[in-house]
């Protein structure tokens, strides 16, 4: 039952992001800014810094996966993305003490890896037509912002969710 109990969470986190989450945003009340929830990388950050940096990057690549069939026309983008933020991120989090700053700032510099990522492979491929100074004042900035208050709220109860299934599997 464990097993399968955070791949639910996580999938209910994506179902969370993409319709709840729209009810909150701005763009309801004529503002240019841009918030975009990146719940789902949250969790696979915190599964790669606590659980292990392989499942992290599997996470990454199966929900990566799931965006691009469900929200994009191309495959791959953020495939390719969340599962090079989830390595990143395992990567930068083994080189320090986890306590709440330090979570919060390795995972808003995976979340802005992530961001930057999504961002310049669709400007590479000719999909965004955005300007940088726009995308970074109307979307980045805010959805760090956003995700960076999602990290401390959901920190404690995770990290310690996530330790004890950290356990659990080990024992088996």
């Amino acid at each position: 039952m464990i097993r399968f109990l955070l791949p639910f969470i996580t999938y209910l986190l994506f179902i969370f992001e993409s319709t709840v989450m729209q009810v909150f945003t701005p763009q309801h009340m004529d503002n240019d800014t841009i918030l975009v929830p990146r719940l789902v990388m949250i969790m696979i950050g915190f599964i790669a810094m606590y659980l292990s940096p392989m499942r992290g990057v599997l996470y990454g690549i199966a929900f990566g996966l799931l965006y691009d069939l469900i929200y994009t026309d191309l495959i791959g983008v953020y495939m390719f993305s969340m599962g090079l933020t989830a390595y990143l991120t395992a990567f930068i989090a083994r080189y320090f003490h986890g306590n709440i700053f330090v979570t919060l700032f390795i995972l808003l510099v995976g979340i802005s890896a992530f961001e930057i990522t999504v961002y310049g492979l669709y400007t590479l491929i000719g999909v965004a037509e955005v300007m940088w100074d726009t995308f970074v004042y109307q979307r980045y900035l805010p959805t760090l912002l956003l995700n960076g208050v999602f990290v401390v709220l959901v920190y404690y109860p995770l990290r310690k969710w996530l330790l004890d299934l950290a356990m659990n599997l080990q024992e088996k």
